[in-house]
């Protein structure tokens, strides 16, 4: 009877060791597996995958605008809202997504909330046409097709808060902070693109990339 006991006892302690074990092992590596999505290098073409996920084909010409309002592709985006000004648009239109609207006007509102200060929009909308003409003063835009063809992209200037130029890095890394909890989130994608001094953000598609509720 002690024999059956002490083998009872060790059977335990082996099968007890396993278990933690195996559970240190399903932590690390989930954990591995947050880290890996965390500090992916997000690129361009990451960019494009999201926006064209919204199955909305490439603006040709700004005169398609309307139609993919009627469709309700695209809505108009005024040009101040809750903490944010559009600056005049030399290339692109106030339109987007239902969904890049909605995630604009939360960064937005949140970057108001905790710093009292409104952000600045710098790009929208492009067709394809704009957008080949923008590529002849700005090395950044993309040749070809560019996640702003398809109105689920937006660009927000780091050195202007309030309407007004400020050379703030305190103001930056708040913003920049609001975007990265957002794409480790799984809700956007953002690039810092250093020649334009603005982030490049795209709203990434609930239905095709599961994430938390914003």
């Amino acid at each position: 009877m002690k024999k059956l006991i002490a083998l009872s006892c060790l059977f335990c302690g082996i099968f007890g060791s396993a278990q933690s074990q195996e559970s240190y092992t399903l932590a690390e590596n989930t954990a591995k597996s947050s880290f890996s999505i965390a500090t992916k290098k997000v690129t361009y073409d990451d960019h494009l995958m999201a926006a064209q996920s919204f199955s909305m084909s490439a603006i040709e010409s700004f005169d398609d605008i309307d139609g993919y309002v009627i469709l309700k592709k695209l809505v108009a985006v005024p040009e101040e809202g809750n903490g944010y000004t559009i600056e005049k648009l030399t290339h692109s239109k106030a339109f987007l997504n239902p969904r890049a609207k909605t995630v604009l006007e939360k960064i937005a509102g949140k970057f108001l909330e905790e710093n009292n200060a409104t952000i600045t929009v710098t790009s929208l909308t492009r067709s394809e046409e704009s957008q080949a003409s923008l590529r002849r003063v700005n090395s950044n835009a993309a040749k070809g097709e560019s996640s702003h063809n398809y109105g689920a992209s937006f660009d927000l200037s780091y050195t202007k808060f309030n309407d007004k130029y400020t050379y703030s890095a305190s103001q930056r890394e708040k913003l920049e902070a609001i975007l990265k909890e957002l794409q480790e989130d799984g809700k956007i994608y953002y690039i810092k693109e250093y020649k334009q001094h603005c982030f490049h953000v795209t709203v990434r598609n609930p239905e095709q990339f599961k994430s938390t509720t914003m």
